[in-house]
């Protein structure tokens, strides 16, 4: 009898540890939704975020839409996840683990592109293929998910059900699949136009057309990651990358992080090319930005008018060193790919996207050829490290100190002179009155 006890009390503990099993299978959220399992065997159910959900939601309706399976290498997705994108106190980079785990686009894989965004921008997803040449647009609803990752912080597992629960419709608000093909767009812009003002991938149309046609045509890895940091590709920043590799090519160096020091002179969207490849940041004080007025660039002699950057390579034993003074042919470019550099701010009209998608296409074939369009205008050397300060002071033309154009005054001079005059004898007052005193 206490045997018979013994086994069905045995027996029940057991059917009770078998239930409690089911059960807890049960209550995974991958048993009702199956298509999260991959997101779930990566980041772990504990760790499971509203975010990660977003992405997965993003991914999954561009699967459906576009269409196209796990892991094609045509589809591009692209996004502001984490970079820097912030929903109120949240920071939203959890997304790209759903975007990435379920579309399985990766950036080791070269097909996804984290586009960097100002913090307060909304937190989007695009997915483009590349032989269809569609693209499907989703913005989040930073409203939405707030509400939900408030709600994460006391009952995770139930906000996180019922977030699964909404419509795409109620997640997102917009969604566009438009058909974005650099040859449609080049042929018939005036269409294209209309939906640029209608702000058809909020805003973010100019960015998501060029970075996904010149992916397209075919991009490495480095220029793409000077890509992400501009938030779109333009003509000026595929000269910055012709320009680092002239410069590899013209002053190399092992170190350029700490033998380079980079004078922008003037500044374009180039120098955002030569911080990413080089470590050339301001930050680093490897980048020095020098603005040309009006009457300065008028007064730059003819085979200067092109001047972009000068790069001085340091050695640090010595203090010595060697410098370039690189030129992009921006007159070669807009004549031999057809197009007029005067439709650039033509921004009442379709031309200045329009130039500016034709020339990143026609510039992207001189990538492994920049002598095509960059030059040295001059080599120098420095001879003490003073001569680069110099070179990089505020209030010092370099191009003038280099002999690259003339001192003459422009009507800024007068001004800085007769600050400067003021100081001089302000200074000179001081000094005369310290004197009395020390009589």
């Amino acid at each position: 009898m206490i045997k018979r006890k013994v086994a069905v009390v045995t027996l029940a503990i057991f059917l009770c540890s078998v239930f409690a099993v089911i059960g807890s299978a049960q209550e995974s959220i991958v048993s009702d939704y199956p298509g999260l399992k991959p997101v779930v065997d990566f980041i772990g159910e504990e760790d499971l975020s509203v975010l990660d959900l977003v992405g997965f939601k993003a991914a999954d309706r561009a699967m459906k839409d576009l269409p196209f399976n796990k892991g094609d290498l045509n589809i591009l997705a692209l996004t502001d996840a984490g970079y820097v994108a912030k929903l109120g106190e949240y920071t939203t980079e959890k997304a790209l683990d759903g975007v990435m785990l379920t579309s399985g686009a990766s950036r080791g894989r070269g097909n996804l592109i984290n586009v960097h965004k100002p913090y307060n921008t909304p937190l989007w997803f695009a997915f483009f293929d590349k032989e269809s040449k569609d693209c499907i647009y989703l913005e989040a609803d930073s409203e939405v998910l707030k509400t939900y990752l408030d709600r994460e912080k006391t009952e995770r597992e139930a906000a996180l059900r019922d977030f699964m629960n909404l419509t795409d419709e109620e997640i997102f608000t917009r969604v566009a699949k438009e058909n974005i093909d650099a040859n449609k767009l080049l042929t018939d812009p005036e269409s294209w136009q209309e939906k640029m003002v209608a702000n058809v991938f909020g805003g973010n149309e100019f960015s998501i057309v060029t970075l996904s046609n010149v992916w397209a045509k075919g991009m490495p890895n480095d220029f793409l990651k000077c890509a992400e940091l501009h938030d779109h590709i333009c003509p000026g920043l595929i000269s910055g990358y012709l320009i680092a590799e002239y410069v590899k090519k013209e002053l190399p160096s092992s170190d350029p992080r700490r033998e380079y020091t980079v004078i922008a002179v003037p500044p374009w969207c180039k120098d955002d090319v030569l911080i990413t490849i080089f470590e050339t940041n301001v930050g680093h004080k490897r980048m020095f930005v020098k603005w040309l007025t009006k009457e300065q660039r008028t007064a730059l002699p003819k085979d200067a008018k092109n001047v972009a950057d000068i790069v001085i390579k340091e050695d640090k034993k010595t203090g010595k060193g060697e410098g370039i003074v690189v030129a992009f042919d921006w007159n070669k470019a807009f004549e031999e790919s057809g197009t007029n550099a005067s439709d650039l701010r033509d921004f009442g009209t379709y031309k200045w996207w329009w130039v500016r998608l034709k020339m990143d296409l026609w510039l992207m074939d001189y990538l492994d050829r920049p002598e095509t369009l960059v030059s040295t205008l001059k080599r120098f050397t420095v001879d003490s490290p003073g001569e680069i300060e110099k070179l990089k002071s505020a209030g010092v033309n370099p191009l003038v100190e280099l002999g690259i154009m003339p001192a003459g005054e422009t009507p800024s001079t007068p001004v800085v002179g007769a600050i400067a005059a003021i100081a001089i004898a302000i200074a000179g007052v001081i000094a005369h009155v310290v004197r009395i005193k020390r009589k």
